[in-house]
């Protein structure tokens, strides 16, 4: 029996997310987890609020950034310098530091669609050029198009990529060789990758979780975002641990940074932090990939019991599932289906066009949320 409750529905706000509020109406779209984050993050966050003092925080206080080179090592099984590490107002906030650091405004900035879609707002209200990489579907998982990735890396004004791992929307991970031959190309072409890591900590399999500033071709290429934003259910504070390993970067990184009105770390988050990046915080979150693996069982039990043309993409990451309902009819008519069950997905055309037909659902809920939303699936039609 799991130690941890993940049947209590966390509904101490009415989001409107399919909490008690509104069981009518289940949020299955977004990153949020329904239930609540772990004990240890609650307890320190707790303390901190009874303490009442909620002042200036210094980002290089010991405590912190031993707690994160701890955690780096044990859970990631990357060994991190104390010095690499550059707390940040959020994983987006650090993209466009980024951005703005090391590209001239008019540059190319590549993604890889499907791919999370505040991406394109970040490039685009940095005044860069936004280049396509598309993924290329395989049956049940999606793959990188190295041919055309070293054509967009070969360009000269292309200068940075955005890097997602593991990857959102698709919920995989991206291997060890493909990271890899990014690495080389960047290198020979001269091309920053910015990684967004913030979904590591939520692998399925071990060891399968590749940090790419690990990579002997990537460590002096790379800006590496993590956070506590997936991890621990902190999806709506903005704060994030950007590790820098060549010198040069981080310099030019943290001037941008200041630059852009940092000043002090989150007390907030050094409480969550040190709550989270704990033994007891580990054992959380393999709790909710065990509980959430007990979910994803259910969702596809039903979708294959009872719509069996819905296919579902190879699943080794969080608590998101990302499938296509394209045999299902228009990408309209299976969103209006979700509606009338009063269920709301994510759209796949969200993340671009290469990921029309799907949907990202959410199943990080407790179970009798997650089996009534499928039991009103089950009562309406597709067409009709």
């Amino acid at each position: 029996m799991n130690k941890f409750d993940f049947e209590t529905i966390a509904d101490s706000i009415d989001y409107g997310f399919g909490t008690d509020f509104s069981m009518e109406h289940t949020m299955m779209a977004g990153a949020q987890l329904h239930v609540k984050t772990a004990p240890s993050v609650i307890r320190a966050l707790k303390g901190l609020s009874e303490a009442g003092l909620f002042g200036w925080t210094p980002s290089d206080e010991k405590k912190y950034i031993d707690a994160t080179v701890n955690w780096m090592k044990t859970v990631r099984e990357w060994n991190v310098r104390k010095d690499w590490i550059v707390p940040s107002y959020g994983i987006l906030q650090a993209m466009c530091t980024s951005i703005r650091a090391f590209t001239d405004p008019g540059d190319g900035i590549i993604i890889q669609p499907p791919v999370y879609l505040l991406y394109a707002r970040a490039i685009d209200r940095c005044g860069r050029n936004l280049v396509n990489n598309p993924l290329v579907y395989r049956g049940d998982h999606w793959e990188m198009d190295f041919v055309d990735l070293e054509e967009k890396m070969s360009r000269s004004e292309n200068k940075l990529m955005l890097l997602c791992n593991p990857h959102n929307p698709t919920m995989d991970v991206w291997e060890k060789k493909d990271l890899e031959r990014v690495a080389r190309l960047a290198a020979k072409y001269h091309v920053l990758v910015v990684v967004d890591e913030i979904y590591a900590e939520h692998v399925w399999e071990e060891g399968l979780m590749v940090p790419y500033g690990a990579l002997s071709d990537a460590e002096h290429n790379c800006i590496v975002c993590t956070s506590l934003g997936k991890s621990f259910n902190f999806t709506g504070t903005s704060h994030a641990n950007i590790i820098i390993p060549d010198d040069a970067i981080r310099g030019a990184y943290i001037t941008q940074r200041n630059s852009d009105h940092y000043g002090s770390l989150s007390p907030f988050m050094r409480a969550a932090l040190l709550g989270g990046y704990t033994k007891e915080g580990k054992e959380w979150i393999d709790a909710l990939m065990e509980f959430s693996g007990e979910n994803e069982k259910i969702v596809r039990d039903f979708f294959a019991e009872n719509f069996p043309k819905v296919h579902f993409c190879r699943h080794r990451a969080g608590t998101l599932l990302w499938a296509d309902f394209r045999e299902m009819g228009t990408e309209e008519e299976v969103y209006a289906w979700f509606q009338k069950a009063g269920v709301e997905p994510d759209l796949g055309s969200k993340y671009g066009e290469e990921g029309r037909g799907f949907l990202r659902l959410q199943i990080g809920m407790p179970k009798r949320e997650l089996n009534y939303a499928l039991e009103r699936i089950k009562k309406v039609t597709v067409h009709g």
